[in-house]
């Protein structure tokens, strides 16, 4: 009889350690499954099919050569002109799940400026990845961004070598530039619109608009120190009297011309508006750095230092 309960004992027990060593591994690999789903390592995510809502982060696939990885696109992301092709889910603030899923994704890769909240979640519980790769702050920021798609993407050479072009060129039209830096500099506003046809917005100090502004002889007309944007009345346009209004491309397009610009009410009491100087310039130039900043800056000098 001792014996036998002692081996019933010892079946018991074998028992649940073949019950706690299977739900240990079955909880394993649940783990593991949330992991991928959830916050899979950026080393090791699959990019063979990609759906990126950035414009930079797009602009910079496309440097490195890696728009073969792309299936989708925001509606936002127009450069270069190839990327127009590949198929848009949506302006990126008001995406749809359902679009997403249809391109079969194994990466959604973002700047972390998309909504709404429920697309996430809903990409999350079905297992797509999300993958959120901040813009860059400064042009070193954002040349540290590059070099790390390229490594993520197998292209680390391809992004040594834009970023070596990209320093070299801004090296260059720094040294250009600097003869501007002595004499007066001119007084400009960045006008950025958004969605809606009223929609006007000036970027104030401390952002790449900001940068690109100062690298190129002229300083901010938006006395404002503090980053971001501001939203323009006809008052605060007339107020801040600048020199020169640099217009993205979106709300310069809407008027064609700097003549139908200037008649804008504020605009029309601005100096720039008077003299009409006012000039187009591409969102993507003044929005985020890349590999076209030094261009940029060069484009924006020219403008603003040209004689009447």
């Amino acid at each position: 009889m001792p014996a036998k309960n002692s081996s019933s004992s010892a079946g018991r027990s074998r028992a649940r350690a073949v019950w706690a060593s299977t739900t240990v591994l079955a909880l394993v690999a649940s783990s593991i499954a949330c992991g991928r789903a959830l916050a899979q390592p950026a080393d090791t995510v699959n990019t063979e099919r990609v759906v990126c809502v950035s414009k930079q982060l797009n602009e910079f696939l496309f440097a490195l050569g890696a728009q073969g990885t792309l299936v989708g696109r925001d509606l936002t992301s127009v450069y270069p002109p190839e990327l127009q092709k590949i198929t848009s889910v949506g302006y990126h603030r008001a995406l749809s799940a359902e679009g997403i899923l249809s391109l079969r994704p194994t990466l959604f890769l973002t700047d972390g400026n998309f909504g709404p909240d429920e697309v996430a979640a809903q990409l999350r519980q079905v297992g797509v990845p999300i993958l959120t790769l901040e813009p860059g702050k400064s042009q070193e920021e954002a040349q540290a961004l590059l070099l790390r798609l390229g490594k993520l993407l197998g292209r680390d050479a391809e992004a040594t070598k834009v970023v070596d072009a990209w320093r070299k060129g801004m090296s260059q039209v720094l040294a250009d530039s600097a003869v501007w830096n002595a004499g007066p500099r001119p007084r400009v506003m960045v006008i950025h619109f958004g969605q809606l046809v009223n929609d006007y917005l000036g970027i104030r100090r401390g952002g790449v608009a900001d940068q690109i502004l100062g690298w190129a002889g002229a300083e901010n007309a938006l006395p404002a120190a503090d980053k971001g944007m501001v939203r323009l009345t006809p008052e605060i346009i007339a107020q801040t009297a600048p020199d020169v209004i640099v217009a993205t491309d979106v709300g310069f397009d809407r008027y064609g011309s700097a003549e139908k610009f200037a008649t804008l009410p504020g605009v029309d009491l601005t100096p720039a508006g008077k003299a009409r100087r006012i000039y187009r310039v591409d969102e993507t130039d003044v929005m985020y750095f890349g590999p076209r900043t030094p261009d940029a800056v060069r484009r924006l000098a020219e403008r603003l230092h040209a004689k009447p």
